[in-house]
């Protein structure tokens, strides 16, 4: 992108927490002289949010999931395009006056938007973990066929994409994810059936939502991190390698043939890949915190305790079986962390849950989208009555 191109945007999941970022990076390059350009806003329900945002960016579309809420946002905004559903979220990802789609969408209603947008040769900017995590042989292939472009946004891929561009996959031995190990990594095994919800939700590094929390608290986060890492940078799961890194300072790292290594370092801040998701292949000034080293104490490595984090391995697992099999550990997870939080389970019933569900799963080779999101609703059903 040079000073005189706009870069025309649609953020699917506007609301929530990366789509307000994204919002806020379309502002500061606005204002430094590097135009961009909101084309459409997708959000679930926040009609109120939606309807301040666009009054702000002026897009010409808007989408509402919730269809309760759709009179009331076009009574809000008369002269806006409102549509609805998941067509709706398609028609944005597809518009023919976009050039990238940030996809901030939250769940599986993320994978057609996903797909339509690469069938329409945009650049994609996913934040969206469902998309790869259910649908990655399905993505692979939709942009092996048509001329798109995916950058990851979430911290480590994102930093492996940096590291990774302009190498020889060849020449690569490894990819190395750090995790920060969440708020339970200085617990032992045997106290994790006393952990309460509130002891899952105290991150000692940031503030999150509550599923994402507790995903960090059982890995499984880490775990749905290499099966995207898998399809992102098409190498063997024997070749992608997770490790705490309390400090969250170095975000991934890759290990060459010749037993060197590279690394990504930068302050925990979703609007620096953000930006050069939309700014790629340049990288504009921004103003986010730079890291001083000199402030660097110490920068510590370990590897993860299975016995601490058993329900990491199970979603390797689900991983490495494919096909369906994600797509069922991923609903499961969303049930379980949701049963917990009402204390309907303990903490130690997600990692059971989960490992029960993908035993009883029948897996469905060569899935459609149908037939992943068909998984999806067995397993939230089946997550819904195990008795833990």
């Amino acid at each position: 992108m040079n000073k005189h191109s706009r870069q025309r945007i649609v953020v699917l999941g506007s609301t929530g927490s990366i789509g307000k970022q994204t919002l806020a990076v379309i502002k500061h390059l606005n204002d430094h002289g590097y135009p961009c350009q909101v084309v459409g806003l997708a959000a679930k329900s926040n009609v109120s949010l939606l309807a301040e945002q666009a009054r702000c960016f002026s897009p010409q579309f808007l989408v509402l999931q919730d269809y309760k809420e759709i009179s009331a946002l076009q009574r809000s905004l008369p002269h806006t395009c409102v549509l609805t559903g998941n067509e709706g979220l398609c028609k944005l990802a597809r518009l023919d006056e976009v050039d990238i789609v940030v996809n901030a969408l939250v769940g599986a209603v993320g994978l057609r938007p996903s797909l339509a947008a690469i069938e329409a040769g945009k650049r994609l900017a996913l934040a969206n973990k469902e998309s790869l995590v259910i649908g990655g042989a399905l993505i692979t292939a939709a942009l092996a066929a048509y001329d798109a472009q995916l950058i990851p946004i979430d911290s480590e891929h994102h930093g492996l994409f940096q590291l990774c561009s302009g190498n020889n996959r060849e020449e690569i031995a490894k990819l190395i994810i750090t995790a920060s190990g969440g708020p339970l990594r200085d617990r032992s095994s045997a106290e994790l059936k006393y952990v309460t919800p509130i002891d899952a939700l105290t991150h000692p590094n940031w503030t999150m939502g509550p599923r994402i929390t507790i995903d960090t608290a059982t890995m499984v986060n880490k775990g749905f991190e290499v099966i995207e890492a898998h399809y992102l940078f098409d190498l063997p799961y024997e070749q992608i390698e997770v490790v705490i890194h309390p400090q969250s300072i170095i975000h991934s790292l890759v290990e060459y043939r010749d037993k060197t290594l590279t690394a990504q370092l930068a302050v925990p801040d979703m609007r620096i890949p953000i930006q050069y998701a939309l700014t790629h292949p340049q990288r504009l000034p921004s103003d986010c915190q730079q890291i001083d080293l000199l402030k660097l104490k110490r920068l510590e490595f370990s590897p993860i305790n299975d016995e601490l984090y058993p329900a990491f391995t199970t979603v390797i697992t689900a991983g490495k079986i494919g096909q369906t099999a994600p797509a069922v550990i991923n609903a499961a997870d969303e049930v379980l962390v949701e049963r917990f939080l009402k204390q309907n389970i303990p903490f130690t019933g997600i990692a059971d849950g989960l490992a029960k569900i993908i035993k009883e799963h029948h897996v469905v080779k060569q899935p459609t989208v149908d037939d992943l999101l068909a998984a999806d609703t067995w397993a939230r059903e089946a997550a819904a009555n195990l008795i833990l």
